[in-house]
């Protein structure tokens, strides 16, 4: 099927696609490359409604899918996509990090290692290969309890009708009362012009009010807490000029999780003892975790501990407002083990590195929530 801008708008964005930043016939394709690779009914499954949130998922995946060109075995890989599940998802993401810097690098999907099968191994003209263990944690069962309460915030104001931006920045869980009390009073203090700002009694927290324009992510942080991991959640709701957000609200909580040193563990056991194998975990599940787990696997570097990781890689990819519209871009830090017994190639470092250059150079216009 031939996609065009006009049904994209009115189907799926109800808005225009210069909400994006990204040419229109950049949209098409993507939307016709991934009903070509994935089946129409993949594309429709997204339809829970129309605007961002349906039209993103596939304009994200059209970007993507350009990685498996050329792949033998590709098959399985598209067959895992078609049934969603994350951890293939993640796959792809790990292969575009390598393959937009290098579209003709061989890959082999799935190759034994050590009579174990990991995710996918590559190379470029004649250096070694580098096999590839990929994961992307499952929100745990604590973010996952602290997701629920932080959409009934986002739930209380999603009538709002005045265009603004809202974040709630948590030092602690509330109570229910508490949860009660702000969603009743939420509203009101978002009618407020300008940019605000108000701290919640009893230590709960702060909110912030218009401190960047729509269409913007910028974290406030609270002194003391810049290096705590924290949870979150973002709404944004359509109607606004161009047809970008009317308004959006982020709700953020402090969060940790331990799971780094069980995830590493388990992974390790999928690379080569004798070649270069990289752990890739995709962090899209587990906000917080460039700040929090670089330190664990960095500890868990030892002489006799994890010799055959090479590195670890962690990365979150997909598309972010920008002032200029929403644009798809990459998250990435390498960290790698000064004990491996097989060190990784340069050019691996420096795709890593690359393919997260330009999140770090809008890093002040971009946080993931």
């Amino acid at each position: 099927m031939t996609w065009t801008v006009q049904e994209i708008e009115q189907t799926f964005l109800n808005g225009k696609i210069s909400a994006f930043g990204l040419a229109p016939e950049l949209v098409v394709a993507c939307f016709e490359r991934t009903e070509r690779l994935l089946g129409r009914d993949w594309i429709t499954s997204q339809q829970s409604g129309k605007g961002l949130m349906v039209t993103i998922p596939v304009i994200d995946m059209g970007l993507r899918l350009p990685a498996l060109d050329g792949v033998a075995d590709a098959e399985s890989l598209l067959n895992n996509l078609r049934k969603r599940d994350q951890n293939a998802d993640a796959e792809l993401t790990a292969l575009h990090l390598f393959r937009s810097a290098h579209p003709t690098s061989p890959v082999e999907l799935y190759p034994e290692a050590d009579g174990r099968v990991a995710d996918f191994r590559i190379r470029v003209e004649n250096a070694p290969w580098t096999t590839v263990e990929v994961t992307q944690p499952e929100a745990s069962a604590e973010k996952q309890r602290l997701q629920k309460i932080l959409a009934r915030f986002t739930d209380a104001l999603s009538n709002l009708k005045n265009q603004c931006v809202l974040e709630i920045v948590f030092n602690r869980e509330p109570t229910e009362d508490e949860i009660q009390v702000l969603c009743n009073r939420l509203p009101e203090f978002c009618v407020l012009e300008g940019p605000q700002q108000a701290k919640l009694v009893d230590d709960i927290g702060f909110l912030f009010l218009n401190q960047s324009p729509v269409n913007q992510l910028i974290e406030n942080v609270i002194p003391g807490k810049k290096n705590i991991p924290m949870t979150g959640v973002v709404m944004f709701v359509g109607g606004g000029p161009d047809g970008g957000p009317h308004h959006q609200v982020v709700v953020r909580i402090p969060f940790t999780d331990d799971r780094a040193e069980d995830i590493l563990r388990d992974e390790a056991k999928q690379v080569p003892k004798d070649d270069q194998g990289l752990v890739m975990i995709d962090v899209s599940h587990a906000n917080g975790s460039f700040e929090s787990w670089a330190s664990v696997f960095q500890r868990r570097f030892q002489p006799n501990m994890h010799t055959r990781v090479s590195g670890v890689c962690l990365f979150e990819g997909g598309m972010r407002p920008l002032e200029r519209g929403y644009e798809w871009l990459v998250k990435t830090q390498l960290l790698t083990n000064p004990y491996a017994k097989c060190k990784l190639s340069e050019w691996v470092n420096t795709a890593i590195t690359q393919a997260g250059a330009k999140y770090a150079q809008l890093g002040k216009d971009v946080s993931s929530t």
